[in-house]
């Protein structure tokens, strides 16, 4: 079966604290993730960070409802899935934040989709370039439009 992996590294114009609460509101990623239909918190750990949400995601073609287990530290962000979904086997990855030169975020992306049918490799590419538009483009929109917000 292939998998879908990407690696991005990407600067924002906002302060890490900012980029880490757009991530920690797991909720607003159907606003900025063109993958998610939905996403709710089911969970939250000792902190109230999200630890377990529920969502519906696709990519390619391939949509599935899905609970995934959150891990957030410091200014990370991991989530991987709890159990297999109808179509998708596995899907996660981790968000490593930190302060630039500039005063704005480095973020640094690591995102892997592992669907249960084999698809051709055009298709394999093709999605590993639309995490990467999510997980960059999509996300540095949310977080501008945040700190417009602040302003």
């Amino acid at each position: 079966m292939g998998v879908i992996t990407d690696k991005v590294e990407f600067d924002i114009d906002a302060s890490p604290e900012l980029a880490y609460a757009t991530l920690l509101d797991v909720e607003s990623l159907p606003q900025w993730s063109a993958s998610h239909k939905t996403a709710k918190v089911i969970e939250r750990d000792a902190s109230g960070n999200p630890s377990v949400v529920e969502a519906e995601a696709g990519l390619v073609g391939i949509t599935d409802h899905l609970v995934f287990n959150y891990e957030f530290t410091d200014l990370t962000c991991k989530w991987d899935t709890a159990k297999e979904g109808t179509a998708i086997r596995s899907q996660g990855g981790r968000y490593v934040l930190s302060p630039n030169a500039d005063g704005g975020t480095h973020v640094d992306v690591e995102v892997y989709l592992e669907p249960k049918i084999k698809l051709p490799g055009f298709v394999l590419k093709k999605g590993a370039k639309m995490i990467n538009e999510i997980a960059s483009k999509g996300f540095t929109k949310e977080v501008l439009a945040r700190k417009a917000n602040e302003a």
